[in-house]
C-alpha cells in the first residue's frame, strides 16, 4: 500500500467532518479548541483514543463498527474501564468501587472524556445506592457541563452530541435539571416533561447513526413517557404515550436491540388496557389484515430514517401525526402482540437468570474489537511464518520490534504502520472493513451490508458497482471485501454455485493472507484476522460441504476459544454471534447434536447480556433441529422441548427484527411438524 492510499485518522476525521458540512467550531466544542482539532486534522496532533472516539461519535459513527489498534498503554487504559463496567453491570458495587477509586487517582483536567466517563460511572453507583434524586442531578449535571456547557441557556438542541453526551442531558433532565427555556407546560405537563420533548425532538434532528439512536431515544421516550403517567390518563394523553413509545419500539426493531425493551412493552400493554376502557363501540371498521397494518397505522414504522445511503435523513415525524385506530379488533390485535412480546422476553430472561430490566448505563461505554497493536504484529507474524528480522528489516531494529511485540514500548507510527503493511493489514488506529475518507462512501458501504443481509440482490449489485468506482481499488483490503460480498450476492442470485462461491471466497482471502498461513494457526492465542478476513473464513466454512474444509470450523471455534478464556466474549461479540451460530448449525448437521445445542445456548446467553436480538430466532431453531434429529435417530442427548412453543418463539423474535424471510420460514416449518 502506497502512503498516499493511508487513511490515517487525520484524514478519516477530516473525511467525514467536511462531507456533513461541519465547522471545526461545532465539532470541537466542549471537547477542545477549534485550533486544536485543527492540528489533529493536520496530523500535528495525536488524540487519546477516548477523544477519537468521542470525535466519531459525535459525527455519527458508533465506535463498534471499527477495528480499533492501540498503544500498550491505552490497551491498558481501556480494559481497566471494561473491568469496571463489567463489576457495574453486575451489581459487584465493593469492585466497582475500587476499579473506581484507582481511574480515579488517574483523571487530569487534560483529558475532559476520560474525566467524564469516571463522573458518570461515580454517578452511577450513587443511583445502586440510593442517592437523593438532588444529589444525582447534581452529579450527572457535573459530568455533563465538561462537554455540554450552560445547559440551562437552552442551546443544546442543536448541538453536535454523542449518545453518552445525550444520555448525561436525559439524567440530569429526569432528576430536576435546568435544562433552559421549554414550550408552556400543557395543563397537565410538568416542566421535566417538556424538558423530556424538547430533549426526544432535538434526538429526532440529530447526528447519531442508527444504532447510536437506538442506544438513548427509547430510554428517553420510556422516561418521557413515565413522567407523563403522573397525570391522570385520558383517552388523549394514551394516545400520546402510545405513539411515544411506539416510535421507541421501532427503533429497537429497526436495529434489532433489546435497549430499554422490556420496560417499554410493559409500559405499552398497560396504558393499552387503560385506553381499551376509554373507546366505545362505534360503525364497525375493515377487520385488520395484520399486526403490521395495525402498527403501521399507530406510526411505529417512524423510527429514525435512512438515506439510501444509510444515513439520517431529516427527524421522523412528531408522534402527534399518527393516528390510533379505536376499533376494538385491532387494539386486541396489537395488544395481544405487545403481550406475546413481553411475555416471550420474560421466560427468555428468566431462563438465561439475565434481569429483564435495564438498570445502568453501561452498555453506552461498551466497546468491541480493541486491539494492542504489539500482540497484533506478533501474533500475525507468527501465522505468517516470518522471523523477527524478516518483518523488521528495512523498518526498525529487531530489538525494537521485540519490545513492540511484547508491549514493553510504545511505537511511533510510522514504524507500526509500516509493519502492518508488511502483514497485509491496514495501517490506521480506526478502521472498517474498507479503507476511505469518504464519508459518503462509508455510508453506501454500510448500506450494502444491509441489502446483502436482507437478501436484496439487485440492490446490492447496485451499491457495490458504486463502491468499486468510488474505493482505490489497487488497496487489496478494498478489493477483498467488494469481492467477498459479490461472490455473496452472486450466490443468492444463483448465477454461482456454492462451490464456485468458495473457490472466489479463497481467492478474495488471500489478497491478504496465504490461506496456508491459516491452515497452520490452530492456537486461538497465536491467531489474529481481520473481521473481513474472519468473514472470508466463516462464509466458506459455511458454504463449502468439503469434508476437506473441516479446518475451516477448528479455526473458527480456536479464534473464540481465546475471547472465552480471556472472558472477552463481550469484546467480540458482533463476530462472536455470527461464527459461532454458524459452528452451532455446522456441527448440528454433523450430527453433533449437544454439542450444538451447548453453543447456541451460550450465543444466546451472551447476546442477551449485550442486548442485541438479531441471532436469538437463530438459535433457539437451532436448539429445537437438534432435538428433532436427535429423536429421528432415537438419542436422548438433547432435552426435550415443546415444538410448537419453540417454533412460535421463533416467529415471535423473527417478527419483531422484522426478518420476513425467517418468520415465513418458521410458519411454514410449524405447519409441516405439527401438522403435517
Amino acid at each position: 500500500m502506497h502512503d498516499r492510499d493511508k487513511i490515517y485518522f487525520h484524514n478519516f476525521l477530516t473525511g467525514m467532518r467536511t462531507g456533513k458540512d461541519i465547522t471545526l467550531e461545532q465539532l470541537s466544542l466542549g471537547l477542545c479548541t477549534p485550533a486544536m482539532l485543527s492540528l489533529i486534522e493536520a496530523d500535528k496532533r495525536q488524540p487519546d483514543k477516548l477523544t477519537r472516539d468521542r470525535l466519531t461519535e459525535r459525527l455519527g459513527f458508533e465506535n463498534d463498527g471499527f477495528e480499533d489498534f492501540l498503544q500498550p498503554d491505552e490497551y491498558e487504559q481501556w480494559q481497566n474501564r471494561d473491568r469496571l463496567l463489567r463489576a457495574v453491570d453486575a451489581g459487584d458495587i465493593p469492585e466497582a468501587e475500587r476499579l473506581l477509586g484507582l481511574l480515579e487517582q488517574e483523571t487530569s483536567e487534560d483529558s475532559i472524556v476520560f474525566l467524564q466517563f469516571v463522573l458518570t460511572m461515580r454517578a452511577q453507583l450513587m443511583q445502586y445506592k440510593e442517592a437523593s434524586r438532588e444529589e444525582l442531578r447534581e452529579a450527572f449535571g457535573r459530568a455533563m457541563s465538561l462537554t455540554v456547557p450552560d445547559v440551562a441557556s437552552g442551546t443544546w438542541t442543536g448541538r453536535l452530541l454523542a449518545a453518552q453526551e445525550w444520555n448525561l442531558l436525559l439524567e440530569y433532565i429526569r432528576h430536576g435539571g435546568d435544562a433552559g427555556p421549554v414550550t408552556e407546560p400543557e395543563p397537565s405537563g410538568t416542566y421535566t416533561a417538556r424538558a423530556l420533548e424538547k430533549l426526544l425532538d432535538a434526538l429526532r434532528g440529530s447526528s447519531m447513526d442508527s444504532y447510536s439512536y437506538a442506544k438513548v431515544y427509547p430510554k428517553a421516550a420510556y422516561f418521557l413517557c413515565l413522567e407523563l403517567m403522573k397525570a391522570p390518563l385520558d383517552i388523549a394523553l394514551c394516545r400520546r404515550i402510545l405513539r411515544i413509545s411506539a416510535q421507541a419500539l421501532e427503533t429497537l426493531r429497526s436495529c434489532q436491540r433489546m435497549y430499554w425493551l422490556y420496560e417499554l412493552l410493559e409500559l405499552m400493554e398497560r396504558v393499552l388496557g387503560i385506553f381499551a376502557g376509554f373507546t366505545q363501540p362505534g360503525p364497525k371498521e375493515p377487520a385488520p389484515v395484520s399486526f403490521e397494518q395495525v402498527w403501521n397505522q399507530l406510526g411505529g414504522t417512524a423510527a429514525k430514517p435512512q438515506s439510501p445511503a444509510g444515513t439520517a435523513a431529516s427527524g421522523p415525524e412528531r408522534p402527534e401525526a399518527w393516528t390510533l385506530s379505536e376499533d376494538s379488533e385491532s387494539l386486541a390485535l396489537l395488544t395481544a402482540q405487545i403481550r406475546e412480546w413481553r411475555m416471550l422476553l420474560a421466560e427468555i430472561y428468566r431462563e438465561y437468570g439475565i434481569p429483564m430490566n435495564m438498570e445502568n448505563c453501561c452498555y453506552l461505554y461498551s466497546q468491541t474489537q480493541n486491539y494492542c497493536i504489539g500482540d497484533v504484529i506478533r501474533k500475525r507474524r507468527r501465522m505468517l511464518g516470518l522471523s523477527v528480522r524478516e518483518l523488521c528489516e528495512g523498518i526498525c531494529s529487531e530489538k525494537t520490534l521485540r519490545r513492540l511485540e511484547n508491549n514493553k514500548t510504545k511505537s511511533q507510527r510510522a514504524v507500526w504502520s509500516e509493519l502492518f503493511c508488511r502483514l497485509g493489514l491496514s495501517p490506521e488506529y480506526q478502521r472498517e472493513s474498507v479503507v476511505t475518507g469518504q464519508r459518503d462512501v462509508l455510508l453506501l458501504y454500510r448500506a450494502s451490508g444491509d441489502a446483502l443481509n436482507n437478501h436484496d440482490t439487485e440492490e446490492t449489485q447496485r451499491l457495490l458497482e458504486q463502491l468499486k468506482d468510488l474505493l482505490p481499488m489497487d488497496v487489496l483490503i478494498n478489493r477483498q471485501e467488494l469481492e467477498r460480498k459479490d461472490c455473496l450476492n452472486k450466490l443468492q442470485k444463483k448465477e454461482i454455485t456454492a462451490e464456485e462461491c468458495v473457490i472466489r471466497l479463497k481467492k478474495a482471502l488471500q489478497y491478504t493472507i496465504p490461506l496456508e498461513s491459516i491452515k497452520t494457526a490452530t492456537d486461538g492465542p497465536d491467531i489474529y484476522l481481520t473481521c473481513a478476513e474472519l468473514e472470508c473464513v466463516y462464509n466458506i466454512a459455511m458454504k463449502s460441504r468439503d469434508e476437506a474444509e473441516e479446518f475451516n470450523l477448528d479455526l473458527l471455534q480456536s479464534v473464540t476459544r481465546q475471547c472465552i478464556f480471556e472472558d472477552s466474549i463481550h469484546t467480540f461479540i458482533n463476530m462472536y454471534e455470527l461464527i459461532m451460530t454458524g459452528v452451532a448449525s455446522r456441527l448440528g448437521d454433523a450430527g453433533e447434536y449437544e454439542k450444538s445445542t451447548e453453543i447456541s445456548e451460550k450465543v444466546m446467553e451472551e447476546c442477551l447480556l449485550a442486548h442485541r436480538m438479531g441471532m436469538l430466532h437463530d438459535c433457539l431453531y437451532n436448539k429445537l433441529w437438534n432435538q428433532i434429529e436427535a429423536a429421528k435417530k432415537g438419542t436422548s442427548a438433547v432435552p426435550a422441548i415443546p415444538i410448537d412453543r419453540e417454533l412460535q418463539k421463533c416467529i415471535q423474535l423473527a417478527r419483531f427484527c422484522k426478518e420476513t424471510f425467517y418468520e415465513a420460514f418458521y410458519i411454514q416449518q410449524a405447519t409441516e411438524l405439527i401438522h403435517p
